[in-house]
């Protein structure tokens, strides 16, 4: 009885003993399945927060005042969503502009769900987008160009207005909008550092005034939107034949000047020459019209071994002097010194 007794409690104290391994060793495991559940769960939270798409901001269309200066440059409208507005002349319109080739109601432009649509209004001198005259109505996009009368407007919409509008900005400080010319400005800028590197490069620079012949005529007998037309023309003609390290720029007016860095006089009159045949050889097309143009040059090489200048008005005289020579010797001419 006593070994069945020593014998059952060994028994019941090993199967104590085992008792309690048993239940904690599930214990552990239930420990160890949470733990890997919740860095499962955690992985999985990190997971859906990358994933969440990103809300679009909805933008209005926008117009910016391109050209020219006196029109409000750089001035800005908002063109709200399912809305209407009227560019033109008359007080109380949307979009205002002072200007006699603009009509008093000149076009519509009409927002309806995320699109643009543009209408002239039976203005006297048309609407036109990218240098197109509407007819009617037409959509129009991101970054068109519209023409009312002499003045540009530039249209922007989507995303990226904001980045663009900076840009724009930006561009209107050194661009000619109407030409897409360098303007005085950022001309002068340059002409500043290049006298001074040419003096330390002893390397020749180049400088060519270059005017159209009887521009003021164009104005008067066909208006200023034809005198528009024909310097868009001129300025695109003589860019064909401007290299990528020079610079191409509008003076003001009908007058425009190109830079030649490290070019001496040979050069500069081979420039200059080619970029009077570029002009004057083929008639430019205005609005049905064919119109013979010609320019008129003035060529002056700047060779710091032989003489110094100090200023770009110094350079730009030089220059001019000889513009008028050419002028006055019948136009259509290229005179240099």
């Amino acid at each position: 009885m006593n070994e069945n007794n020593n014998g059952n409690g060994s028994g019941n104290k090993r199967g104590a003993m085992k008792r309690t391994h048993y239940i904690l060793q599930p214990d552990a495991r239930d420990k160890e399945k949470q733990h890997l559940e919740n860095e499962e769960e955690e992985v999985q939270t990190k997971v859906t927060k990358l994933e969440q798409p990103q809300k679009k901001v909805k933008r209005n269309g926008v117009l910016i005042i391109m050209y020219p200066p006196e029109a409000g440059l750089g001035r800005t409208k908002e063109i709200p969503e399912s809305s209407k507005i009227i560019i033109g002349r008359q007080p109380g319109v949307e979009v205002q502009l002072i200007n006699d080739s603009v009509s008093r109601q000149h076009a519509q432009i009409i927002s309806n769900n995320g699109k643009y649509m543009i209408r002239d209004m039976g203005s006297t001198n048309g609407t036109y987008v990218n240098d197109t005259m509407i007819r009617g109505r037409r959509f129009i996009k991101n970054q068109d160009m519209i023409r009312v009368g002499t003045v540009l407007l530039k249209f922007l919409h989507g995303d990226q207005y904001e980045t663009i509008y900076h840009d724009e900005v930006y561009r209107l400080t050194i661009i000619d909008a109407l030409t897409d010319a360098y303007n005085k400005r950022y001309l002068i800028d340059y002409l500043d550092r290049e006298i001074e590197r040419t003096k330390r490069s002893d390397y020749p620079l180049s400088l060519v005034m270059i005017d159209i012949d009887h521009f003021k005529e164009f104005n008067d007998n066909y208006g200023h939107l034809i005198g528009d037309l024909v310097l868009k023309e001129v300025a695109r003609r003589i860019k064909s034949t401007v290299r990528k390290n020079e610079i191409f720029a509008r003076y003001g007016g009908e007058e425009f000047t190109v830079a030649l860095p490290d070019t001496g006089l040979k050069g500069a009159m081979e420039f200059a020459e080619r970029a009077r045949k570029a002009v004057g050889d083929n008639k430019m097309n205005t609005e049905g019209s064919m119109v013979t143009v010609t320019i008129s040059l003035g060529v002056y090489t700047f060779d710091p071994n032989h003489e110094n200048i100090n200023s770009p008005e110094e350079l730009i005289q030089k220059a001019d002097t000889n513009l008028y020579k050419a002028k006055n010797a019948g136009r259509n001419c290229v005179v240099y010194e």
